[in-house]
């Protein structure tokens, strides 16, 4: 069986770290060198001149844009400068339209997903780049497809993948999981070793870790839809389990109805009436003048008003709204004005 070749394509003044993880992970395991690697790394220029980097290295190419093989895994368009030189990047079009058109998987990073976007490669699938500000200015009427960006540092959909600049871990978490290149289990230990880092990674652990707010709801779809549309939480929740759980960044809450946990647990429970007075969920936000922004925007969204935005003796400027079942939340900021400098 011939092994597959993944074609990194490189153009001058190329950005060397974002692909240096994932021709690693491709050539290098666990435990060092793969003895059978599934798949080969090659460099795929505009002439077999070194390619210059933009820290100054040089790369020699295998092929040219016009000797490139056929027959590959996929196609890994690497960010940089060059992207900018519009000659030199359209030399790269028929090897993009070949390589979407025979369903190869294609990597697009940085300054690259661009490029896609200008050439109106994006507009069908979800994607991501650096900003959808830079993806407009770059495409123009080329891009229309602002509804398909995620803001994320990398995005997969069906065999292409698209990442900012930052993103070269999650770029290659997922280009390695398309290329099934380990067990998705190994990939994304990898994935955690490399981000966390070895220290972080193998430090003691905390004997515990608070993380979890848990709230017993009277109706859980309401109450969904409140901290979803008032303070954006995300969840994936199917509106039948009874088990609810939903995050902001590092917060999670999860929700239960009140009936289906005493039934859990074989037990009845006293819940207080009204507005509950024992506990408060506390939201931080970057200034004064977002306190009244976002106690208007709870109001808006159903939450009742407690106590109206106030600057207390202590120079907290703070509010209280409480959620469908009556439970506590405080918005609150420190700061007078936002520095935006």
């Amino acid at each position: 069986m011939n092994t597959k070749e993944i074609l990194y394509v490189l153009l001058d003044k190329y950005a060397a770290h974002e692909m240096v993880f994932l021709s690693q992970a491709i050539n290098d395991g666990e435990m060092g060198p793969r003895e059978c690697p599934k798949y080969i790394n090659k460099v795929v220029a505009q002439s077999m001149e070194p390619v210059t980097s933009i820290s100054g290295t040089r790369t020699l190419p295998d092929y040219t844009f016009e000797t490139a093989p056929k027959d590959y895994a996929a196609l890994v368009l690497i960010g940089g400068h060059g992207w900018q030189n519009e000659v030199l990047a359209d030399q790269v079009l028929p090897l993009v339209k070949e390589a979407i058109c025979k369903g190869r998987i294609v990597g697009a990073i940085c300054n690259a997903a661009s490029w896609m976007a200008k050439q109106g490669f994006l507009n069908n699938i979800k994607h991501t780049g650096n900003g959808i500000d830079q993806l407009k200015l770059w495409a123009g009427e080329n891009y229309t497809n602002e509804a398909g960006y995620v803001n994320e540092q990398a995005v997969a959909d069906g065999r292409i993948v698209t990442a900012n600049g930052s993103g070269y871990l999650e770029f290659t978490r997922e280009l390695l999981k398309l290329l099934e290149n380990d067990t998705p289990e190994m990939i994304n230990r990898w994935y955690t070793f490399m981000s966390v880092g070895l220290v972080k990674l193998y430090s003691p652990r905390p004997r515990f870790k608070f993380n979890t707010i848990g709230l017993f709801t009277s109706n859980n779809k309401a109450t969904v839809d409140f901290y979803t549309k008032a303070f954006g939480f995300t969840t994936d929740w199917d509106g039948i389990q009874p088990n609810v759980e939903m995050m902001l960044d590092d917060m999670r809450i999860i929700l239960y109805p009140r009936s289906d946990f005493e039934q859990m647990v074989s037990y009845k429970f006293q819940y207080t009436e009204g507005l509950n007075g024992t506990v408060e969920l506390a939201f931080d936000v970057p200034s004064y003048a977002d306190v009244d922004k976002e106690y208007q925007h709870a109001l808006r969204h159903g939450a009742i008003s407690v106590l109206p935005p106030t600057t207390e003796p202590w120079g907290q400027r703070t509010c209280y709204v409480a959620d469908p079942d009556g439970n506590l939340i405080e918005i609150g900021s420190f700061t007078i004005e936002q520095n935006n400098h």
